[in-house]
């Protein structure tokens, strides 16, 4: 089971009521309620995502189409984090390095390779979801990646050609695409993806910054983590402690989720961890972003639950081996 932000699910459903397809329509089938859409710390899973996608390419006429149009509203910004690191990046060729390390943050569903093959360096594009499903989250990847690269290079007239192995769908006009992409798109191509990188791969980026794209590539390294880490039980306690409040206890999470704190320890201890630890992992993981700010200890303590100072600071370097003054210390190098 692998979660996303909702980030993805709201530009979706966003667009699909611009094209006057009703709301619930587009979250038919998804476990997701509207309420939740309102809510950007919110988690979903892959296959909700998928399953709005599909409720989208069923109520449209061209999958083609609509990927295009949708692929063209991830910005930078979408991203979060990861946005800013790519735009703090040296050059292009860091910029790919650093995308595809940390591809699980992104919303994409391809699969994605660097492909070098005589002069003509080349990012290829593959979907293996079936049918028109498929040609929908495939072109919609694609787009946004060429979003991804625009917005980095802050220019609309880009050598870099948007190559499709289908045919050209009919009644599809290209033209307002091409103006906001700045790219070439060609039809019955080899393969999907961007070629002509070649030129472009060591140019400078105008908005390079290496001590902002360490500090943010840091935190994208402990954001996958934390990703490829949760569990389901796991997963939903973290965020079930983020919605009642980091002084909830086992006993408030337990009577939320609708189980005995007995049952609750029990599916913890069969993912190999403990309220303890979710609980720790939840109120340290917010605490070394805390540090990052000037915000003193003994608000940051109150901020996460603690007694006061002391105890946070007890607590601090028992779980990560170094107190929070010193964490501090040291983020403060490194920007």
């Amino acid at each position: 089971m692998t979660f996303r932000s909702i980030t993805s699910v709201q530009i979706i459903v966003s667009y699909g009521i611009e094209q006057g397809i009703a709301e619930d329509v587009l979250l038919q089938g998804s476990g997701l309620a509207s309420s939740q859409l309102a809510d950007h710390e919110q988690q979903v899973e892959e296959k909700q995502e998928l399953q709005i996608l599909n409720n989208l390419m069923l109520n449209t006429a061209c999958p083609f189409k609509v990927g295009m149009e949708l692929g063209c509203r991830y910005h930078l910004t979408s991203y979060g984090i990861m946005g800013y690191a790519l735009l703090a990046s040296s050059t292009v060729r860091k910029a790919l390095e650093l995308g595809l390390r940390y591809l699980d943050l992104t919303y994409i569903f391809s699969q994605i390779t660097l492909t070098e093959r005589k002069d003509d360096l080349s990012l290829r594009f593959a979907c293996d979801i079936p049918g028109e499903l498929g040609e929908l989250v495939l072109v919609r990847d694609m787009l946004g990646a060429a979003m991804i690269q625009r917005e980095v290079f802050d220019s609309n007239n880009l050598p870099i050609k948007l190559q499709f192995t289908s045919s050209q769908p009919a009644g599809l006009s290209l033209e307002d695409i091409k103006q906001r992409l700045g790219a070439e798109i060609q039809f019955n191509a080899s393969y999907n993806g961007f070629s002509g990188l070649t030129p472009l791969l060591d140019l400078p980026l105008l908005k390079a910054n290496e001590a902002t794209a360490r500090l943010c590539e840091a935190q994208c390294n402990q954001l996958l983590q934390q990703k490829q880490n949760w569990k389901p039980i796991a997963k939903l306690v973290k965020d079930t402690l983020v919605h009642l409040g980091l002084t909830a206890s086992m006993e408030d999470i337990a009577h939320h989720l609708a189980r005995t704190t007995r049952t609750l320890h029990r599916q913890l201890k069969l993912e190999q961890t403990s309220w303890r630890q979710v609980r720790d992992d939840v109120r340290f993981g917010i605490a070394e972003a805390l540090l990052l700010t000037p915000m003193q200890l003994d608000e940051i303590a109150q901020r996460l639950g603690f007694s006061d100072g002391a105890n946070f600071s007890h607590s601090f370097k028992r779980c990560k081996n170094i107190t929070p003054s010193q964490y501090r210390k040291q983020a403060k190098k490194q920007r």
